[in-house]
């Protein structure tokens, strides 16, 4: 999946207010500026959210998205919680990495460590824009691992949230597959492949086509080994865990985790989202993800 540079085409917009898409009239609207900003010297697409009524020492919110068809799903969610943050005060900022949206860059030649620079270049990007001098990471679904890795790197970290995270970079790999037979099986036909031999054409051929998005032998093999539990080992900060499942208990990682961030002193909040995740299909409208904004919203008001 190859994104071509279209800062030309939003030039005369890059640093102009703009009406936040999201807004239908009735309300004042809030003030969204769609820009371009550089990570390793390419044009990466961003959305800067600034505060309605700036509150003293607020950090600024990263929203580290995750990837795929779910990226385009949580799209909206992210937006909704950028508008609230800036409701409430704190500067909000989202962006696409290289190779994702409206930003620059051959998504085959996309790596976790790449997504991990560019997530430190939109930090640094909405202190520069903000004046904030630290920052709130949220990372969702994938986006945790992405957030993670960067706070590992970045000493201005004031917090995270993580949005129904990926544990394990191999497992999601692995499910992400799973559900690619599964939608087969649904519409009548017969795999033509196991997960096993899907890895191994990952390997042979370089990517798999999962639901019109690619997964390329790049990103799999820079990512596979990694887990959220080993990339927080060193975090004892502020954290939410907000769970999107159909269910009502913890999800045992989830609680392995909540553990583990206490075990080292961090102040966890817990929230439990009872339904299925909106993320998995695109649909119309956009799942909004009301309950997920809220707990956010809540969480960040408490925080600063």
């Amino acid at each position: 999946m190859v994104n071509s540079n279209r800062a030309s085409a939003v030039a005369a917009v890059a640093n102009a207010p703009a009406l936040d898409p999201g807004y239908a009239g009735g309300t004042p609207p809030h003030r969204a500026i769609p820009h371009f900003f550089e990570s390793a010297e390419r044009p990466l697409y961003g959305v800067y959210h600034p505060p309605q009524s700036p509150r003293r020492g607020a950090p600024a919110v990263v929203y580290c998205h995750t990837l795929g068809v779910e990226q385009v799903t949580s799209n909206r969610v992210e937006a909704e919680s950028a508008r609230a943050a800036a409701a409430l005060g704190f500067p909000g900022f989202r962006y696409h990495a290289r190779g994702h949206g409206d930003s620059s860059g051959d998504f085959a030649a996309v790596t976790f460590a790449t997504l991990v620079e560019d997530a430190l270049a939109a930090a640094a990007e909405a202190r520069r824009r903000s004046g904030a001098a630290r920052v709130v990471w949220i990372g969702v679904r994938f986006g945790a691992l992405v957030a993670a890795e960067a706070m590992r790197q970045d000493e201005t970290a004031a917090g995270c949230a993580l949005w129904e995270p990926v544990h394990s970079a191999e497992d999601y790999f692995r499910a992400m597959l799973r559900n690619l037979l599964f939608s087969q099986v649904v519409k009548g036909r017969r795999p033509d492949a196991t997960v096993a031999q899907l890895l191994e054409r990952i390997g042979s051929e370089g990517r798999v086509d999962v639901h019109g998005y690619y997964l390329h032998q790049a990103l799999y093999e820079s990512a596979r080994g990694l887990t959220l539990a080993s990339l927080l080992a060193g975090w004892s900060g502020a954290t939410l865990l907000t769970q999107v499942q159909k269910r009502g208990t913890l999800a045992p990682a989830h609680a392995a985790l909540v553990t583990a961030l206490e075990g080292r002193g961090a102040r966890v909040t817990v929230t439990h989202v009872n339904e299925e995740p909106g993320w998995h299909f695109i649909s119309n409208p956009a799942w909004e993800g009301a309950d997920v904004v809220r707990d956010t919203r809540n969480w960040l008001d408490a925080l600063a």
